[in-house]
């Protein structure tokens, strides 16, 4: 029997709420209204500039939060881990779970005009996905890809992969136009900047630290209400958070929320903070373990149990936060319940130093045993707060560190391309799967693939465990596989799991449709369709 997907209808937008003027709440150049006749305007608060408009090229989660509302996948994954159609109309699975057959939308066309056909998607498939920074699952389980005709694309695989779906939605594969990339540096194509793409809105422009898209009258599932969506770079958190407070934004990403707006948006009726959207965040210490005494998992451990998480928690926020319990999130269906790092590496300084003195590193004459490096992105959430925590935390142990704040794509090239830190602090997205977003971090990384385990970290016996997980269909015999993996992870330590962050997205709460926009899986995936001024 073939497994069939049933078609579905399109996203229905939501029921429309009380217009918004902008200009009425003070200090915004564009007007939003609703029913008045005027152009309506959405306008989103970044941290910093994205890397570039294109996913496919880059896990910058900027890049997601505007170029998504441009380019589209195959499919999309609800925040309750559902798979629904975007693209690809309806598919079919065989029995072994090695053919899947994409029936394609019909009638859909590329924002200069261009028909979208199963070509753009083979090309996706044979020349965008092998650069894409999370594609290596995919590209080392698909044995072949064809496109038998205009409406149908057959992907066959090598073995079973069971969150194949998961991993074909717009994160990590947005469908790129072949007649702009065929036969160009795919890297360097202006499209980067300027993108085309199938999406509600359409690029206008980039100018300075201003992004601008327009709605897209021709969008399969109808034109958006929203005329034009504007994306301005405001890099500090209180000024964002005054940005959305008066009126001069409506909308901040849950990646660039951190303890600082929450705190000035609380009990404020105009503001909506709603999380519980997507898969939980790790704050994360990554380790790396080409540099001495790094590369020690006793050090590792002792670096571990000095630091305070229950503080970090405090500091950051208790409301969104809270100490990690292990590699994998609480609440996953994978995680393994009797992992428990408070129990096992729980803060005790003492311990730490006395650890530390066992593995060869005792306090020299000026109470200090060695030093290491701490590199932070100054705009994630809570990432100045934790940093200044384990510095002091660490100097107790006669660990000398000094934090050093990075611009968001310098921290990526020190860590993914370089490997020039000693300790980084950096959030990790879990995904809905281990497979993409846990697996990726740990498995050896021998070719140094950007955006996957920075470490140096490579276990042959750990790479095994999440291969078999990954080519296993039965979920709670993954969730056993997951569970071994969990112990090898907990035991070698290669990077620190310092809390589990569930930050908020911040919306103006008289728009409508908020639900349905924030309905994605992940931090950049929105519906921008379903917004109503």
């Amino acid at each position: 029997m073939t497994i069939t997907f049933a078609r579905r209808a399109g996203i229905v937008p939501a029921i429309a709420a009380a217009a918004l003027l902008l200009a009425s709440c003070g200090g915004s150049d564009t007007d939003a209204t609703g029913g008045g006749g005027g152009e309506t305007t959405f306008v989103t608060g970044l941290a910093s500039q994205p890397e570039m408009l294109v996913r496919s090229f880059t896990s910058d989660a900027l890049t997601a939060t505007v170029g998504l509302a441009v380019g589209e996948g195959l499919v999309r994954t609800t925040k309750d881990k559902d798979v629904v159609p975007a693209l690809a109309e309806s598919w079919d699975i065989s029995d072994d779970g090695l053919t899947y057959t994409f029936h394609l939308r019909q009638g859909v066309t590329w924002h200069d005009g261009e028909p979208f056909s199963s070509a753009d998607v083979l090309f996706s498939f044979q020349e965008v996905l092998p650069l894409s920074p999370t594609g290596a699952v995919l590209t080392s389980t698909i044995s072949s890809v064809a496109a038998p005709d205009e409406a149908t694309v057959v992907v066959t695989l090598k073995q079973p992969l069971a969150p194949l779906l998961l991993a074909l939605g717009p994160q990590d594969f947005s469908i790129q136009p072949e007649h702009i990339y065929a036969g160009t540096d795919l890297l360097t194509n202006p499209n980067n900047r300027a993108p085309v793409g199938t999406g509600p809105f359409v690029f206008d422009s980039w100018s300075g630290d201003t992004i601008t898209l327009t709605a897209n009258p021709d969008y399969w599932d109808g034109a958006p209400a929203v005329d034009r969506l504007v994306y301005k770079v405001i890099p500090d958190s209180n000024s964002r958070a005054n940005a959305l407070v008066n009126g001069e934004i409506d909308y901040i990403n849950k990646f660039d929320v951190d303890d600082t707006i929450v705190k000035a948006l609380e009990g404020n009726d105009e503001i909506t903070l709603q999380n519980g959207r997507v898969s939980a965040t790790f704050m994360t210490m990554w380790l790396n373990q080409n540099e001495e005494p790094l590369n020690d998992p006793e050090v590792r451990k002792a670096l571990f149990m000095a630091l305070d998480r229950e503080l970090m928690s405090k500091s950051a926020d208790p409301e969104f936060t809270e100490p990690a319990a292990g590699s994998f999130p609480t609440g996953l269906w994978a995680t393994d319940t009797g992992i428990d790092y408070l129990d096992a590496y729980g803060y005790d300084p003492d311990a730490a130093a006395a650890l530390l003195d066992q593995a060869g590193y005792p306090e020299q004459g000026d109470g200090t045993r060695f030093s290491v490096r701490l590199r932070y992105v100054a705009t994630q959430p809570y990432t100045q707060a934790l940093a200044a925590i384990i510095a002091d935390n660490w100097r107790a142990i006669g660990v000398e560190t000094e934090p050093t704040q990075d611009e968001a794509t310098v921290n990526s090239d020190a860590l993914f391309v370089q490997q020039d830190f000693g300790t980084n602090l950096l959030s990790l997205d879990t995904r809905p799967d281990p497979e993409f977003g846990i697996g990726r971090v740990y498995k050896c990384n021998p070719d140094k693939l950007a955006f996957n385990n920075p470490t140096g970290y490579c276990n042959e016996e750990l790479d095994a465990l999440f291969a078999e997980a990954a080519r296993t269909q039965d979920q709670a015999a993954r969730a056993e596989i997951y569970g071994q993996a969990q112990e090898i992870i907990a035991a070698d330590l290669p990077a620190l799991t310092l809390l589990q962050a569930d930050q908020p997205d911040a919306i103006r709460s008289s728009f409508g449709g908020i639900d349905e926009f924030l309905s994605g899986a992940l931090s950049g995936d929105l519906t921008w369709s379903a917004l109503e001024p």
